[in-house]
């Protein structure tokens, strides 16, 4: 005789399937607003009956098949379909359903992404230490990964004087670097991620950290061969896109055996293998194969930036001439296509997943590429 499950359990088990429902809803609601802008664009009718006709049936045949009541199915997606396209007339009335069409050129593209990206920062420079990696498990278990990185890294160096962070954002990684170097600078673009991270720096009292409004596209204020340690963290290096400019200021301001981590976003991932991923994914920001941008979920909401994908190979090419490069790796895989709440309170299923995506490190399946190497001596 089957033994009945707990009733607390069973209670567990259909919160974390609604929680699930409710986040796969909001998937699709994201998805109809995208299906309203095109037809905004093309000028096409928001409703079509006879479409809308011809799912419900499918809805209801699918149902019957796997019995389950098609009136329920039907009802269910009916509504679904009018709130979708309720939302795309919302959509059509307001400023920001008005499409104003794609920049013209590549350069024009680029600054909107750009500006975007300074849009954002400075939205996201008072919450980015509290929230930027809470909610999305897989971009908590990439900056574990890459934090253990750094300190294999740092423990490879000939000396500790001086450390670069390159796009540091609050100076999260920078502040962490403080006490293991004589000094520590972290450079970013943004103005207002720049005055988070000095308030912080004040309120600790660290003499060893500086942090520098700076577009390093524009060079490295830094002398030849004076910097024992560069990162760029996060996929930063992806950001950039003069980075061969950057790889040559790298280049120049490393001492003779000083090191190097730099962080770009993997065009080869698994998670971008898949034509279309249906549930929301643990990642904080992903790259939009289609737009050619990377998204970045702030909140609910959903901004596009500058960044460029490279393949393993493509991310190694980028130093050959330059610097000598140790390792490659990517990170992570499992976790960048798992639905975001599936592992919520589920520590040993973590623990398990992240130690499958360590041991794939050396594929090239990760959601990031992570290249790490020296300038010679």
């Amino acid at each position: 005789m089957n033994q009945l499950l707990d009733l607390n359990e069973l209670r567990s088990r259909l919160k974390r399937v609604d929680m699930m429902l409710l986040a796969l809803l909001k998937r699709r609601m994201d998805l109809a607003l995208q299906v309203g802008a095109y037809k905004i664009q093309k000028n096409e009718d928001i409703f079509r009956s006879e479409t809308e006709d011809k799912r419900l049936a499918a809805f209801r045949e699918w149902a019957t098949n796997h019995k389950m009541n098609p009136h329920f199915a039907e009802a269910l997606f009916y509504m679904i379909i009018g709130e979708s396209c309720k939302q795309q007339m919302i959509q059509l009335q307001s400023s920001a359903g008005r499409l104003l069409g794609e920049p013209a050129t590549e350069d024009a593209k680029y600054e909107v992404l750009k500006q975007n990206l300074l849009r954002l920062t400075e939205q996201w420079s008072i919450s980015y230490d509290e929230g930027y990696d809470r909610k999305h498990f897989a971009t908590h278990a990439y900056l574990e990964f890459e934090s253990d990185l750094i300190k294999q890294e740092i423990a490879k160096l000939p000396d500790t004087n001086v450390a670069l962070d390159l796009g540091c954002a609050t100076g999260i990684l920078t502040l962490g670097l403080a006490g293991r170097f004589g000094k520590v600078v972290g450079y970013d673009i943004s103005p207002h991620m720049i005055e988070k991270a000095s308030t912080k720096k004040l309120g600790a009292k660290f003499s060893d950290v500086t942090f520098e409004v700076t577009d390093i596209e524009s060079g490295i204020p830094q002398p030849d061969s004076s910097i024992s340690f560069v990162v760029m963290s996060l996929g930063t290096a992806s950001d950039m896109r003069h980075i061969q400019l950057v790889v040559q200021e790298i280049k120049r301001v490393l001492k003779p055996g000083g090191r190097f981590l730099c962080s770009f976003y993997n065009r080869n991932a698994l998670l971008y293998r898949w034509d279309f991923i249906p549930w929301p994914i643990g990642l904080a920001a992903e790259i939009n194969p289609h737009k050619h941008c990377l998204d970045v979920h702030y909140g609910e909401d959903v901004l596009s930036v500058y960044a460029k994908p490279y393949t393993v190979t493509e991310a190694r090419g980028l130093f050959d001439g330059h610097l000598e490069v140790s390792n490659v790796l990517t990170y992570p895989t499992l976790n960048s296509i798992l639905p975001s709440d599936l592992l919520e309170e589920q520590t040993e299923v973590q623990s398990s997943v992240e130690s499958i995506d360590r041991m794939l490190a050396q594929s090239d399946t990760g959601a990031y590429v992570l290249v790490t190497g020296q300038k010679p001596m």
